[in-house]
């Protein structure tokens, strides 16, 4: 039998899905928690312990985490994560136990929060959609099990996560990724909705050419995630300068020579293993692969808005 090569994993199709699902939910985070970064963050660690079922398939509040852990997990300074962590208790959405702090059910299921759980839950619906509609294998559904749609809000804080933690080396924090992310979104649109186009530089073999690339200013930026202009110009400077970023007439596009650099390919790659693992736990928790749209909860997400700056 002839000796064939096995395709190379979509590595950049699956970076801008993960992108676009992390913009739309950061975007809708940090607006209903006051346009904090910090604090959407940790609630996503916490409020993620707290979406878990019990053996006898009972709504369960999780396991608390205390706020060293918090701190630890994401590499914060402890009076950061405690006083951000106080200002998610006086809103009503997390409650401080004796063993850590955790957000009780009912506050997921609440005015505040019901929102951005619907729009975590269509998101990831969307970046599964996507890779089915783009013919990229997914795992096997599990019919035998009913699904219930705390999976897939639980699975898309889990990949934004493992994303944060496999590029602990190439992004110093979240709010760096959250921006390199959202710029990357932003420079994709024109190639990453066209289903040939998409599939053509679906790995790291095949660039877009410069002129799909759509440049993007820092102030548009941040209108599209919620977060100040001058935290977002802060955290462009530093990726400018080391390359990360290039800047082009009309904004900012993430460096094709950096993202092809061997250590961003292996973070990429990665990425992309962590996120099929998450998928297949989806699917073992009743996900229905077999026809992922019927899983939208308020249907399909807008792709996120970079419109124009006006006072440009």
């Amino acid at each position: 039998m002839p000796y064939t090569l096995e395709p190379l994993p979509p590595i950049r199709l699956m970076t801008r899905l993960l992108a676009e699902m992390q913009t739309t939910i950061v975007s809708a985070g940090v607006r209903a928690l006051g346009g904090d970064l910090d604090r959407f963050v940790i609630f996503t660690v916490v409020g993620r312990q707290s979406l878990t079922t019990t053996p006898s398939g009972e709504s369960g509040d999780g396991t608390p985490i205390s706020m060293h852990a918090l701190a630890n997990s994401l590499s914060r300074p402890y009076e950061t994560v405690r006083r951000h962590v106080h200002a998610l208790i006086d809103l009503g959405i997390c409650d401080r136990q004796p063993n850590g702090v955790i957000s009780p059910r009912e506050s997921l299921t609440g005015p505040l929060m019901q929102g951005l759980m619907v729009t975590a839950h269509d998101a990831f619906v969307r970046l599964v959609d996507d890779l089915a509609t783009l013919g990229i294998p997914l795992p096997r559904a599990r019919p035998d099990i009913p699904y219930d749609p705390r999976v897939a809000v639980r699975k898309a804080a889990d990949l934004m996560l493992a994303v944060t933690d496999t590029n602990r080396d190439v992004h110093g924090d979240w709010a760096e990724l959250v921006v390199w992310s959202t710029v990357l979104c932003a420079n994709a649109r024109r190639f990453a909705r066209d289903p040939v186009l998409a599939l053509l530089y679906a790995d790291q073999t095949r660039s877009p050419p410069a002129e799909l690339w759509l440049p993007v200013r820092p102030s548009v930026v941040s209108r599209a995630i919620g977060i100040s202009e001058s935290t977002v110009r802060r955290r462009i400077t530093a990726m400018l300068a080391d390359g990360r970023l290039e800047q082009r007439r009309g904004g900012v596009v993430v460096s094709e020579t950096w993202l092809n650099r061997p250590d961003s390919v292996a973070t990429s790659n990665a990425s992309y293993y962590n996120s099929r693992r998450i998928l297949e736990r989806a699917a073992a928790a009743g996900f229905p692969f077999e026809s992922p749209a019927s899983a939208y909860l308020a249907g399909r997400p807008p792709a996120p808005s970079f419109d124009s700056d006006p006072k440009q």
